[in-house]
């Protein structure tokens, strides 16, 4: 019995993902783009969504954060299951402080 692919969402929720990545990683976007081997332009397109991180630099992410315990099923579906406890309450901290400052303004 084969495995059901499940596509990746929208290029836009996969750069939304790589900024809460970054943001609960807590580094700058140079920070990021430097550690990862990305340059500072492919980071802004991934981030706003311009372009659609391929998986060859997804695995870059990965193997950059490696106590993140990040994986194709955060940056690619959402999922936060497989990810560090500290990484995934680091998200869904930011998430609920946006939220809440959306809900203010």
């Amino acid at each position: 019995m084969s495995e059901e692919r499940i596509p990746p969402e929208s290029q836009e929720a996969i750069g939304r993902r790589l900024r809460e990545t970054r943001e609960a990683l807590e580094l700058s976007p140079r920070q990021f783009y430097e550690a990862v081997g990305f340059s500072k332009t492919q980071l802004e397109n991934y981030e706003a969504g311009r372009r659609l991180m391929k998986p060859a630099m997804a695995i870059r992410v990965i193997t950059a954060f490696t106590a993140a315990k990040l994986d194709f099923n955060w940056l690619y579906h959402g999922d936060l299951g497989g990810t560090a406890y500290d990484f995934a309450q680091a998200v869904l901290s930011r998430r609920e402080r946006d939220r809440a400052a959306n809900e203010a303004a």
